[in-house]
């Protein structure tokens, strides 16, 4: 079967842990040149170390809600590597996990900013240097809040489900000059993602890890060029028969 990755040079925010270094790792295994991105410099060098990518892969620190950090990534990237062929936003952090009335204005902010501002200053930049080569990808990360109500997580969801249609609007954008965009889906996954947000909850064992929804997002760019996989929803069959829907 004929892959499509090999020689891509692909833009991973959150590139540090979870899908988005899972994702890095299958990348470079299939022929891609990766940046990965993240804020914290001594885990993403430690990242980098891990994947052992060699020239085929650099890190770049980078805050997503910067522009002037965006434009940093998407320069030293075109340095390297000569183009940005796909984007993968997949930062984003719980926020302030609690009732709406005691949040406080930068709470809100804060959340808003890392989940769906960051994101969409990164894809701004990113098509201002996609667009003159007449083609690029954007996979834009949401989450299962997007569909489905959990107390407490009210402007998490918010966020991401603003996410959603930003990225139907954006395909649309992106298809005049030979552009196109996918909204990638997970539900709840074995990573540090409740826990770097506060929340107290232990994931089950029998739910998926990092690596086993990152193929799918792997798969999102391992398409012909002339195809895009408009939106898809991975779910670890427990949570699905948890909440009781399909």
């Amino acid at each position: 079967m004929k892959h499509y990755i090999d020689g891509k040079v692909v833009v991973i925010t959150g590139g540090s842990s979870g899908f988005g270094k899972a994702a890095a790792g299958m990348l470079l295994e299939c022929g891609a040149k990766v940046v990965i991105a993240a804020r914290r410099e001594s885990i993403l060098q430690e990242a980098l170390g891990d994947l052992d990518g060699g020239e085929n892969c650099i890190a770049i620190s980078a805050d997503a809600t910067s522009s002037d950090d965006w434009n940093r990534l998407i320069n030293e990237t075109v340095s390297t590597f000569g183009r940005i062929d796909v984007l993968v936003n997949c930062h984003g952090h719980g926020g302030t996990i609690a009732p709406l009335d005691t949040q406080s204005d930068d709470d809100i902010r804060n959340t808003l900013d890392i989940n769906l501002t960051g994101v969409l200053l990164g894809c701004r930049e990113a098509i201002r240097a996609m667009k003159p080569n007449g083609r690029g990808h954007i996979i834009n990360v949401s989450s299962a809040c997007a569909d489905h109500a959990w107390a407490n997580w009210s402007v998490y969801t918010a966020a991401k489900a603003g996410l959603v249609t930003f990225t139907r609007c954006l395909h649309l954008e992106m298809a005049e000059w030979g552009g196109k965009a996918t909204m990638f889906t997970p539900g709840a996954a074995r990573t540090k993602f409740c826990e770097n947000c506060g929340v107290d909850f232990e994931m089950p064992d029998e739910f998926p890890g990092s690596e086993e929804f990152a193929r799918t997002l792997v798969h999102c760019i391992d398409v012909p060029a002339n195809t895009v996989i408009e939106e898809v929803k991975v779910w670890g069959t427990a949570q699905l028969k948890e909440i009781g829907q399909f």
